[in-house]
């Protein structure tokens, strides 16, 4: 029988996630932009506009995709002048954010962040948030 991976487990994973070489962030957001959790070595502030970033493009990808009927988005990358930005779906109501250096293994960091989503999706979702009256 195999141990299910547990929510405490999230940090360490983010943080093998890191150890990839030219990986330098790594966060999971919610939907609406909140953290849920971040690579160790990442500070706060950094870790939530990367939040609330990811969300925001990630939502504008899902919104084009639906005009042209392209189905879900499963990953966004954006290539910056310096940076590597990967935004996944990651379980229900949840994305992964992955920051790069720009010279990074783009093919090596897809896989990864693959094979994280798969190990750990059912833990990485939250619950749709109730709306106020």
């Amino acid at each position: 029988m195999t141990n299910p991976t547990t929510p405490t487990d999230l940090p360490w994973m983010l943080d093998d996630l890191v150890e990839v070489p030219h990986v330098v962030s790594v966060v999971v957001l919610s939907t609406d932009g909140l953290i849920i959790q971040k690579s160790t070595f990442m500070s706060q502030d950094l870790a939530e506009i990367l939040a609330a970033g990811a969300s925001s493009m990630y939502s504008v990808a899902a919104g084009t995709g639906r005009r042209f009927e392209s189905g879900p988005v499963h990953q966004v990358v954006i290539e910056y002048s310096g940076r590597t930005l990967f935004i996944a779906a990651a379980g229900q109501n949840a994305r992964l954010a992955v920051l790069c250096e720009g010279d990074v293994d783009m093919g090596l960091v897809a896989y990864e962040v693959s094979r994280l989503v798969t190990r750990i999706g059912d833990y990485l979702g939250t619950g749709a948030r109730g709306g106020s009256s």
